[in-house]
């Protein structure tokens, strides 16, 4: 194994946001001021110094942006997906264009509940606030503090915001979002109603930020993706990555009192445990937080892996959500934007469907097969949604209705098309070898299926797909055995 800390030098520290943001920006306008002066702090490149190593243009690693195919009528976003500009007349699709034209590699710094609409902060570094709310609360229209958008185009803060929003509520397909002229898309509906129906809590942690007011300490998210992005470095198992970082943090996820969590640490510096500081930056620092996930995303096979991992954690906190509101604790919809949007299970089932259909749509629409470690990261997440659902969710929540057992809802229920089997579509999209190893887990959930019933079809394909893992996992083993013994893995001991 190479050294724990080596790929660590891939990561530049001059790429951090917001420095590069603003030069980027002044080198487009070429506009001839001093950028040691406009930058303040930060690590960059001075005035004068020869940066085109920074360049967006010419960096492969560097961070996706905005690019409109005004031939074809078509916008792909950072997030990659794409929007059709049919809709737009000529003066909104040409301040479409013109608002994509600076880079926009943002960082968002929170967001706030209010009475019935939502804020976000957007950092670029100059610090910008989208609003959207209901048609009723005045703000049906996103509006931004910046003064580059005006009542017939949307600014690049609304248009890079909502792709964000987009890319967690809807998720990726294969044809284009249609773009409306106040810069979501019209698939969206109306943002506002999207995000609190998404809930505003679950969104801020699939983007990665924090809601302003709350706790200082650590979110339970960030610890995860940071051990996460620390082990991948390493190329070890996150579970096996220096469990003394994050011991005082394993039981923060179900905690919600504040009392036993860690707070964050005033100083992040560690004398001779580099990796400790880094751990502590990376908690503590958002910039150099995003830093590193737009390092890592760089590569398509980590940023794949980090959109399954992303999705479980989704999964996680929507069980999590609903475990809460099971056990009458306000703090499920707490927040106002939230009042009559229970965390129960129609609100539970939406992110669990929503989770197993971008699971699916991540492994069909790619450019080229998925590696089996991507293919791993996809199965991990869709084995765990299936036996969070089927082993310990076949009962009742909340006051009687209809559908109110996540059991039922989906798996054991009639459904529509046959073709959307809850998570066993997903793991039908696997090859067998790569599910072998949670053969033990799907011949828990078979039986646990045969035992609470389900549709005929959807109990054959699930024994069906246990089979032929089973088989593969056979297979594999013997060849295994059949073979010369290979020497251990010997794992250098990390040096602290």
């Amino acid at each position: 194994m190479s050294p724990p800390t080596e790929r660590f030098v891939k990561l530049s520290i001059e790429s951090m946001p917001p420095t590069t943001r603003l030069q980027s920006r002044l080198r487009q306008l070429e506009v001839d001021v001093d950028v040691e002066a406009e930058v303040g702090v930060g690590v960059g490149v001075e005035a004068g110094e020869d940066d085109s190593s920074t360049s967006s243009s010419s960096d492969p690693d560097s961070e996706p942006d905005f690019d409109v195919d005004e031939d074809e009528e078509v916008m792909v976003s950072p997030s990659r997906l794409k929007y059709s500009l049919d809709l737009l007349d000529d003066d909104t699709r040409d301040g479409v264009v013109k608002a994509t034209e600076i880079p926009s590699q943002f960082t968002l710094r929170g967001c706030q509940p209010g009475d019935q609409r939502c804020l976000f902060l957007i950092t670029e570094p100059v610090e910008y606030t989208v609003r959207t709310g209901s048609e009723e609360s005045g703000y049906g229209v996103p509006s931004c503090t910046c003064d580059d958008g005006g009542a017939s185009s949307p600014c690049r803060h609304i248009l890079w915001l909502f792709d964000q929003v987009t890319s967690q509520v809807l998720g990726p397909r294969e044809d284009p979002y249609t773009l409306t002229r106040h810069g979501y898309p019209a698939e969206l509906g109306n943002p506002y109603d999207a995000i609190a129906d998404f809930h505003l809590d679950m969104l801020a942690d699939t983007l990665h930020c924090d809601i302003v007011g709350q706790s200082a300490d650590p979110n339970p998210r960030r610890v995860r993706e940071t051990r996460d992005i620390l082990a991948s470095l390493n190329e070890v198992p996150a579970d096996e990555y220096r469990p003394d970082l994050f011991a005082s943090y394993s039981n923060s996820n179900n905690n919600n009192d504040g009392n036993t969590r860690p707070r964050k640490r005033k100083r992040a510096v560690v004398r001779g445990d580099l990796e400790k500081t880094i751990f502590r930056m990376l908690l503590r620092n958002d910039d150099f937080f995003h830093s590193f996930l737009s390092a890592m995303s760089a590569r398509a096979d980590e940023r794949n892996e980090m959109r399954f991992r992303g999705l479980q954690l989704r999964a996680e906190a929507a069980l999590a959500g609903l475990r809460r509101y099971a056990d009458n604790d306000p703090s499920s919809s707490s927040s106002s934007q939230n009042a009559g949007r229970p965390k129960d299970v129609e609100w539970c089932a939406a992110h669990l469907e929503a989770v197993t259909r971008q699971l699916r749509a991540a492994i069909h629409t790619t450019d080229r097969p998925l590696s089996p470690r991507e293919l791993r990261a996809a199965a991990r997440a869709a084995v765990y949604v299936l036996e969070q659902v089927v082993l310990h969710h076949n009962r009742d929540v909340g006051p009687p209705a209809e559908r109110r057992n996540l059991y039922r809802r989906l798996v054991g229920g009639a459904r529509d098309d046959d073709d959307d089997d809850f998570a066993v579509d997903v793991l039908a999209s696997i090859p067998p070898e790569v599910l072998a190893p949670w053969a033990d887990e799907l011949a828990a959930v078979e039986r646990r299926v045969a035992e609470y019933g389900a549709p005929a079809t959807y109990l054959a394909r699930l024994r069906s797909l246990l089979g032929r893992s089973r088989a593969r996992g056979a297979a594999v083993a013997g060849s295994k055995r059949g073979s010369p013994a290979q020497a251990p893995d010997r794992r250098v001991k990390r040096a602290r």
